[in-house]
Parts: structure tokens; C-alpha cells; sequence
């Protein structure tokens, strides 16, 4: 049976073959962009159907942007800063960067040629910046885990008038406050991705909370509270407010494959 093994390639070689993946794309005027945000996620997740909103940051306009089921998740994901049970693609590219000190400078949505939107990434590596061909898609999703600024040229943005018809291809979250972590209903999409179909998706723990003090990270799937199974977020909220004058919580949790129990503390 053939043996895995691991060769150390030099870091040269490496980024050589990083900048082969990708295409070189021509210097543009980076002072007429436009600062954006992600606004929402738009569509059917189960269709696969998606609307991803980048609005602008100090205005109205909005860039609308048609992308796949797994490109809105792996943007949402970043977007909320779960840390998935192993690297997705642009959590490993990240991994990569960190690895031989590249930074992502920023990302820009340069073109639409052909019915088909462009963007470029730039990184920093010393005194060394490159500009690479990407899918806004990647580009934003890789953006969003390393926190670097997201750009739009102007002539592709639109006047913001009503955000286009379609339901949310995502929960909304729900805040425990108290608790420190924020949650969200298990879709169709993050149960296939995650694994778990029942629970609900902690996307977010506060720092220094009892959340983060009992060990939860973003990621985990809440399956109980106390005596009470959770298959939902109306049935979360309904275990806190049972358990509204506690100062302590005992949990029971999904992460990596595996169940594991925790205890919150006010």
C-alpha cells in the first residue's frame, strides 16, 4: 500500500506555483474605486440560486453579484468568521499566505465583459505587490478571512433602489446576549456541510463571554441546554428563557465529528 509523504517544497516555489494558478491582470487606477460591504445573501440555498449584495460604504449604490450555493456559503462562512472542522479551499490560500508573510491587500471588482464580472487581489509581499485574476466570488470569500478592504469600480455600481426580490439564503441570526454567542438555524446547505441536521449554528462568541470562557467556538452546533434538546432557534431561545435566572448552564455541543459537553458561567 503506497505510503503519504510529505516534501517540504521551498517557499519559491510554492508562491511560483500560487502566481501560475492565477492570472496576472494590468495595474488599474485603484484611487477611483469604490469602498464596499457585504449587505446580504440573497436566493435559495437549496436551489443554488444566489444573489451576494455589496453595497457601498459611505452611499447607496449597490453591486449585485450572481454567485453559486457553495461560493455564497464559503462567503458567509468568512463573513462570520466560523472556523470550519477542516480547511475549506480559501481558509487553506490564507493558511498558505500566512505561511510565506503574503498579505491581502485588498480586493477590487474591476470589470464586466461578456456577462461576466472580473475582480483582481492584490498582495503584498515585501516590497513586492502582485495583482491576480479572480472570481469576485473568491476574491470576497478569501477577503473576509483576512479582514482586507473590498472595492467596486464606480461604472458598475447601481443606484440603490429596492434590494432585489428573493428570500434569504441564510437564517438571520439570534443574539443570547447574556451568554455572549450569537446563533442561527441550520439550513438545508449547513447541514449537508456540516454534517448535523438538528441544533443550531453558533456563527459568533463574543470575547471574555461565558460562551468563549466555556470553551464554545464558532462552529460548534448547540444540540442541548440542560435537559432541553434544541432543534431550532425557537426552541434555543425557549431553553434560555426557561433557564432565564441561571447562572450557569450545562451544554451539550457538536464539534469535529464528535459530541462534547460544556458549562456556561455569569
Amino acid at each position: 500500500m503506497p505510503m503519504n509523504r510529505r516534501f517540504k517544497l521551498p517557499a519559491a516555489l510554492v508562491f511560483g506555483s500560487l502566481l501560475v494558478f492565477f492570472t496576472f491582470c494590468s495595474s488599474r487606477d485603484d484611487n477611483k474605486a469604490i469602498l464596499m460591504k457585504v449587505k446580504s445573501i440573497r436566493g435559495s440555498a437549496e436551489s443554488g440560486e444566489m444573489i451576494l449584495v455589496l453595497r457601498e460604504d459611505q452611499g447607496d449604490r449597490i453591486l449585485p453579484l450572481s454567485v453559486g450555493g457553495e461560493q455564497a456559503l464559503a462567503i458567509h462562512l468568512g463573513q462570520q468568521h466560523v472556523t470550519t472542522p477542516r480547511p475549506m479551499t480559501h481558509d487553506l490560500i490564507v493558511n498558505i499566505f500566512k505561511s510565506l508573510t503574503i498579505e491581502v491587500e485588498r480586493i477590487t471588482i474591476t470589470e464586466l465583459k461578456g456577462g461576466t464580472y472580473y475582480a483582481e487581489i492584490v498582495l503584498q509581499n515585501g516590497s513586492k505587490t502582485y495583482r491576480i485574476d479572480a472570481r469576485p466570488s473568491d476574491a470576497i470569500a478569501l477577503s473576509l478571512r483576512v479582514d482586507a478592504p473590498i472595492y467596486a469600480m464606480p461604472n458598475l455600481l447601481m443606484e440603490f433602489s429596492e434590494e432585489p426580490e428573493a428570500s434569504n439564503a441564510f437564517s438571520s441570526q439570534t443574539e443570547a446576549e447574556s451568554w455572549g454567542m450569537t446563533v442561527q438555524a441550520i439550513t438545508p446547505a449547513l447541514a449537508e456541510f456540516f454534517g448535523e441536521k438538528e441544533g443550531v449554528l453558533i456563527s459568533s462568541v463574543w470575547e471574555e463571554s461565558p460562551a468563549e470562557n466555556s470553551g464554545l467556538q464558532a462552529g460548534d452546533i448547540l444540540l442541548q441546554i440542560e435537559q432541553s434538546r434544541i432543534h431550532n432557534v425557537t426552541e434555543f431561545l425557549a431553553a434560555l428563557a426557561l433557564h432565564d435566572s441561571s447562572n450557569s448552564l450545562r451544554l451539550e455541543y457538536w464539534r469535529d465529528g464528535q459530541k462534547a459537553q460544556a458549562t456556561m458561567q455569569k
